[in-house]
């Protein structure tokens, strides 16, 4: 039977491996809460790349080009797929980022079918598309604005539509690239402006593109 002295020891012990695992458990709990923090904010990035990359395929008309961005959408199951998703996301945004620089103003209204036949849709339902709504946004300000303002006034013009900024500034920089629209840069900030269609077509394509 054991004596009173080694009860007290024994509880002790118990005492000291019981609080040495809490400690090791509040740590494992903290390093797995950072590192799903790191992970929501590597797919919020992941998201937002997703969106511009899919607005510049639909600008561009490179529906052959997107299709393995728009089959691999972001699952969010497991870090090491998420960061290979991440490579693949940004090498692909780099990628097309060239192929509208290098296009400009070349390419003046080349669509593919399916691109067609979509807006032709939106236009019988009477439904005016994303492009329709920036430009006559900045056709009717007349002054430059930013990507952020264009998007507060689309937003709250047009509550049911998801806008989002990157998708604007997209959609922007393509009417740039057609030179239906100017660039302009102050300090850190860029800034759109409307362009008439005499100035569109005495500036030409190309040229604007290359300006911007």
């Amino acid at each position: 039977m054991d004596t009173p002295a080694e009860s007290a020891s024994l509880k002790s012990q118990y005492a000291a491996k019981v609080a040495a695992d809490l400690e090791r458990n509040s740590a494992e709990h903290e390093r797995l809460s950072s590192e799903i923090a790191a992970l929501q904010g590597q797919l919020a990035t992941l998201e937002d790349n997703r969106a511009l990359l899919v607005s510049m395929r639909q600008t561009l008309g490179g529906d052959a080009a997107g299709g393995a961005a728009e089959n691999g959408g972001v699952s969010g199951s497991g870090a090491g797929s998420s960061a290979k998703r991440e490579v693949a996301t940004a090498s692909a945004t780099r990628k097309a980022r060239k192929k509208a620089d290098a296009a400009g103003g070349k390419r003046k209204g080349a669509e593919s079918g399916g691109s067609r036949s979509s807006r032709q849709r939106v236009r019988e339902t009477g439904v005016p598309t994303l492009r329709e709504l920036v430009r006559d946004d900045l056709a009717q300000h007349g002054e430059p604005r930013s990507a952020a303002e264009v998007t507060a006034e689309l937003s709250q013009a047009f509550p049911k539509r998801e806008i989002k900024p990157t998708v604007v500034r997209g959609t922007l920089e393509s009417l740039v690239a057609k030179g239906q629209a100017h660039r302009t840069k102050q300090k850190r900030s860029v800034f759109y402006s409307a362009v008439t269609t005499d100035a569109a077509s005495d500036a030409g394509g190309p040229s604007e593109a290359g300006a911007s």
